[in-house]
């Protein structure tokens, strides 16, 4: 299937809840963003549901009775485009849920405002001090009990399936507060929506890690955190693709 399809298929529930959208607007500018994040919960439910029956994949998960209950710092590997989709139909049961997300993206302007209401978070990684306050809005995030989605490799893997060096952002904002770090690991993400130059259905495996709560508070720890994390992510794409 055509990823232009896919597009449509999604982009025609995007454009055509425009009035909620609104909606969401005007409850986070009254402060009333406990009524707005359900609002956009349930939007999110129908996005997610469209994509995947327009492209007719489903996902297999191993190892989801490990996802704590409550607000949660969860990293995954990035193989395609469709990867914060994946991860939004993923943490269903944790929501509400934002992410971190490429500054690039605050440049279209419905996307922006679709995502500023689902509690995303814009970095410009070429800004340490936009990056500093971007962390701090992530922080905050979690602080009010909004769960936080960080792809730690910062773009999509340019040597599929292969993982990239992960940054350190995802695990200095969960130990801000010591929530708990939940690893997951997309293996044929990038195979469903990107390998074969078109949408293929089938199913996406995934395998949540043992999640990791960071006890102390200085730089070392989050920088070891991330280091061994990006191992266990490397071992088990290894494993799964046999290379």
């Amino acid at each position: 299937m055509g990823k232009l399809k896919v597009f449509g298929s999604v982009g025609a529930l995007i454009f055509g809840n425009l009035g909620l959208l609104k909606k969401a607007e005007t409850l986070a500018a009254a402060g009333r963003l406990d009524e707005r994040d359900r609002l956009m919960s349930e939007f999110a439910d129908r996005v997610c549901e469209k994509l995947f029956g327009a492209a007719k994949i489903e996902m297999q998960i191993d190892g989801a009775e490990k996802i704590p209950a409550g607000t949660c710092v969860f990293i995954a590997n990035h193989q395609s485009i469709f990867d914060a989709l994946v991860m939004l139909a993923f943490v269903k049961n944790n929501r509400p849920c934002g992410f971190i997300m490429k500054k690039e993206h605050e440049k279209i302007p419905l996307a922006r405002r679709w995502c500023t209401q689902l509690s995303c978070v814009f970095v410009d990684r070429e800004n340490p001090r936009e990056g500093v306050r971007a962390l701090k809005a992530a922080e905050e995030n979690l602080a009010r009990g909004v769960s936080m989605v960080v792809f730690p490799e910062g773009t999509r893997t340019k040597d599929y399936p292969r993982i990239g060096e992960f940054k350190n952002g995802a695990f200095k904002i969960a130990q801000s507060g010591k929530y708990p770090i939940v690893p997951v690991v997309l293996f044929d993400a990038g195979e469903r929506f990107e390998a074969a130059g078109k949408i293929t259905g089938g199913t996406i495996h995934m395998k949540v890690l043992d999640p990791v709560t960071l006890t102390g508070t200085d730089r070392k720890e989050y920088k070891r955190c991330a280091a061994e994390l990006e191992e266990k992510f490397r071992a088990e794409i290894e494993e799964y693709f046999k290379f």
